[in-house]
């Protein structure tokens, strides 16, 4: 296989990674938990400083295992209970005396967070005071990549701990051609199908614990009872999300550091491919996901991890906008090029779903989720008909390329929207207090 297809299939293999709740409340007990970890001792205190995604993201989001919320609540779980080498699922074994002692730190000020300021990555440093001393970790690039540990004073380096490694190839850097090349000679793609079952189980887990009341008040209670293949895409792909922000105790896989992401990207075409019946086979399948994937890696570099736009389904709808028509391609033939039609869903999720707002890790992401599946499969019906937004309008590029990074750069340049949106939920009330 080519030099660059290997780089692309192993980026999204790196950028794989489990995550319990969202990513960003379990990035901030990461931290913590790194910093309470190389000091050791019995927590007193702990701090953690915040750019505007982090913040935003945890401000009113469940901690998974816990009744409780927030940026506070995940600092002080993390510095209690937090095992570092599980990185996003640090704080899976936690008990309920861990909680019940994280919850007494919140009530009494004892865990507090700060924000520093408005960017559209991430940075996180968590500061931990105990009857040791004290010990301040720094996650940063990556949610699950620590930056810099120190103890009363001392700089450790990060490996004591277990640094993931930045990601070095930029899917961003290759030509649309290359990607669909890539797809289309890939291999051993078996990670792919420990995606869609671990987002399945993270499904089930929150159907089963009556997490996704939003979900099944829009679609219903049971995918075989659906015939549409994009009602059931948008009950297991909502409902999936649903319970990530409702504190399912079940982790969904990560992509970009976001399990929404990673939620929104597969399952929709899993849905796809279980419609297709014999017309796909499973490989097809595998190939279709992995697109969604690279799609969804390439408009993330190019807007930032984090950002006031809703990267779910900017990014992954938009990937698995790309994965449908992947499948209808291969299960009926079409009259126009592979290239083109899937240029042409690209174009369709560019001019409709851009600009759609992240306020935060809460259960508006279902919904908002809900609104990238159906625009998804509207993309690759239109697609598959030889139709798409035309690339001479507004925000769309002569190129998928153009049209990619457009798309990133427009997300990029919301950071007026961040202080705005930030603005309003810190009026919320103290009981919110991040």
């Amino acid at each position: 296989m080519n030099d660059i297809y290997d780089k692309l299939i192993e980026s999204v293999r790196n950028d794989l990674v489990p995550s319990l709740g969202v990513t960003e409340p379990g990035a901030i007990a990461f931290a913590a938990a790194s910093a309470a970890r190389a000091v050791g001792g019995k927590v007193s205190r702990v701090t953690v400083k915040l750019n505007s995604g982090i913040c935003k993201n945890s401000f009113t989001c469940a901690v998974p295992g816990t009744d409780g919320m927030g940026c506070a609540l995940a600092a002080a779980l993390g510095s209690v209970a937090g095992d570092p080498s599980k990185k996003l699922l640090s704080t899976e074994g936690a008990d309920e005396a861990d909680i019940a002692e994280a919850k007494r730190l919140v009530s009494e000020g004892s865990a507090r967070a700060e924000l520093l300021d408005i960017s559209p990555e991430v940075f996180i440093e968590a500061v931990v005071e105990t009857d040791k001393g004290s010990a301040s970790a720094v996650v940063s690039g990556r949610h699950d990549s620590l930056t810099g540990l120190s103890v009363n004073g001392a700089s450790l380096p990060v490996g004591v701990i277990g640094d993931a490694e930045k990601e070095a190839f930029s899917v961003s850097s290759v030509t649309f051609a290359d990607i669909i090349e890539c797809v289309e000679s890939a291999e051993d793609l078996g990670f792919v199908d420990e995606a869609v079952g671990m987002d399945l189980k993270l499904f089930r887990e929150g159907r089963e614990r009556g997490l996704i009341p939003l979900t099944e008040a829009r679609c219903g209670t049971n995918e075989e009872d659906i015939s549409s293949p994009a009602d059931r895409a948008d009950l297991v792909t909502s409902g999936a999300i649903e319970a990530r922000v409702r504190g399912a105790n079940a982790p969904a896989m990560a992509i970009t550091g976001s399990g929404s992401h990673g939620i929104l990207c597969t399952l929709p075409v899993h849905e796809a491919a279980r419609s297709c019946g014999e017309r796909v086979t499973a490989e097809d399948e595998r190939r279709a996901i992995l697109l969604s994937m690279l799609i969804t890696k390439y408009i993330k570099e190019c807007s930032g991890l984090l950002s006031a736009a809703c990267g779910c389904v900017l990014a992954g709808g938009t990937g698995a906008a790309l994965g449908i028509t992947y499948l209808k391609a291969k299960a009926a033939p079409c009259a126009d090029p592979l290239e083109a039609m899937l240029t042409n869903a690209l174009n369709s999720m560019a001019a409709s779903v851009t600009g759609m707002i992240c306020h935060g890790g809460n259960t508006g992401c279902s919904l908002k989720a809900s609104v990238g599946v159906r625009m998804a499969y509207a993309a690759a019906e239109m697609a598959a008909k030889g139709l798409g937004a035309e690339s001479v309008h507004g925000i769309l590029g002569l190129s998928p390329e153009e049209t990619m990074k457009n798309m990133g750069r427009i997300a990029r340049d919301m950071l007026s929207v961040e202080k705005t949106i930030l603005g309003i939920m810190s009026c919320k009330g103290s009981y919110l207090l991040i």
